[in-house]
């Protein structure tokens, strides 16, 4: 039988709780009594033996094969479930057995000295009233019921003793009524604690819940779909590394030829990075049609974030403006990574947006607009620095050239999906069962526009 801990007790109504914690305890004062029961028993056999005792040979062994048994059930369920009322049985069962002993003791039926004992030992268990009434009521019933009344007393024995019959009575009394204040006391002292922390584990019930809701906004923030545009391929995972992630992305259709794609990631996780970003991301869609030039947005953005949160917190942001029309990738950055392009006819990889300091610190922030020319084929990998500073269980960083590996050896004939999962795949190698620390975001696209001339001047802005 297991003690339940105050962590799980809280979780159960009162009475049920309050119940657990004095069945605990009497289980742990009832293990040390099996073991004093079995060592009276061993002796009781032993004396039995010598005195060629009939009774004493049948009833010691019958006694040390209970306790045995009670002993080996002790971690069943059924014991569990049923441990209150054999904890009573056996405690009468013990009783019945110590009046039988008492019998051959040459004072007679009229020595209840064991059973003065037995009185004090009934205050370590914690029961109910009507339960601790019928124990003790019992107890002095047994204790001066005279044996000879069914032929039980040994040859010149004496009868019962009136004032040891007067003893036990009031005994049985006073300890009775210790019991009934042990156990109130008890019962007021673990409620104090009890009702203290279930009203902590309600509240941190409360705050899981809006943990959760907040979560589930969040969720609801980022796209639910792919852009419908046939002129690109977009897959993204975001893995926040708590409930709250501070990981954003987004993409904002301005024309059937053009689309741009947002990322952000707020320094830490949880609640206070998710809220962050509800605000970052309102005023993105009320500013979404001054994207295609995304500078002055970038400046607003940092002048709200400056105004809004503690100068510990700031956030990394990234706009990549692509136009299918011109061919071109345009990219401007606030802290972010870079953009990840790989060219699908030259084989190799550059990165685009080299940035100015995140939104919301208060260095100096000259933001621009790095343009490139991009062709049919071509992939961009857009990511938070969550993906390239995972580490595994050596303390190692996944690192700019593993992803580089993952994504040449995925690129070829791939669709952005199977891409997006070749990284993440090769990331969960990597990690191993090491615990994610940041939040993780990428975002794969593969253009699809019909194939140009790179190597042209692209349109002047």
């Amino acid at each position: 039988m297991k003690s339940p801990t105050l962590d799980e007790l809280v979780m159960l109504p009162e009475p049920l709780a309050l119940h657990r914690q004095l069945d605990a305890r009497n289980y742990r004062t009832f293990r040390w009594l099996l073991v004093v029961v079995a060592l009276c028993t061993l002796a009781g056999i032993a004396a039995s033996a010598d005195l060629h005792d009939g009774w004493g040979l049948v009833l010691y062994p019958v006694d040390l094969i209970l306790c045995t048994v009670l002993f080996v059930l002790r971690d069943r369920d059924l014991f569990a479930r049923n441990f209150r009322q054999l904890l009573l049985g056996f405690l009468c069962l013990e009783i019945l057995v110590l009046k039988l002993a008492a019998s051959h003791i040459p004072a007679g039926d009229g020595d209840v000295a064991l059973f003065i004992m037995v009185v004090f030992l009934l205050l370590a268990f914690r029961l109910r009233l009507a339960e601790h009434v019928m124990l003790y009521g019992f107890l002095w019933v047994v204790a001066v019921f005279p044996l000879s009344w069914v032929g039980l007393r040994p040859a010149g024995a004496a009868p019962v003793d009136q004032g040891e019959t007067v003893a036990v009575s009031i005994l049985s009394v006073i300890c009775l009524a210790g019991a009934l204040g042990l156990t109130q006391l008890e019962r007021r002292r673990f409620l104090a604690v009890w009702r203290q922390e279930h009203s902590r584990y309600r509240e941190r019930l409360r705050m899981r819940e809006e943990i959760d809701y907040a979560r589930k906004i969040q969720l609801s923030m980022l796209p639910q779909g792919s852009p419908e545009v046939d002129w690109l391929e977009l897959a993204a995972a975001s893995l926040p590394a708590t409930e709250v992630g501070g990981d954003y992305y987004d993409y904002f259709l301005l024309a059937p030829s053009q689309l741009a794609l947002v990322l952000g990631d707020v320094s830490g996780h949880g609640l206070a990075s998710g809220l962050l970003l509800s605000g970052v991301r309102s005023c993105l869609y009320l500013l979404e049609p001054s994207l295609g030039a995304p500078i002055p947005v970038f400046e607003k953005l940092n002048q709200m974030v400056r105004r809004t949160t503690e100068r510990r917190t700031y956030m990394t942001l990234l706009c990549a403006v692509l136009d299918c029309e011109a061919a071109t990738l345009t990219v401007t950055s606030a802290g972010h990574p870079p953009v990840l392009r790989y060219d699908s006819r030259q084989r190799c990889f550059e990165e685009i947006g080299q940035g100015s300091p995140p939104l919301g610190t208060f260095l100096q922030a000259d933001y621009v607009e790095d343009r490139r020319p991009v062709a049919s084929g071509d992939l961009l990998i857009f990511c938070t620095d969550g993906l390239v500073e995972a580490r595994n269980a050596q303390g190692q960083d996944y690192g700019d050239d593993r992803l580089r590996r993952a994504v040449a050896r995925a690129a070829d004939s791939r669709t952005a999906r199977e891409v997006r999962d070749a990284i993440l795949g090769d990331l969960s190698n990597f990690k191993g069962d090491e615990e994610q620390s940041d939040d993780i975001t990428v975002v794969v696209v593969r253009l699809r526009w019909p194939a140009r001339d790179v190597n042209s001047d692209p349109p002047s802005p």
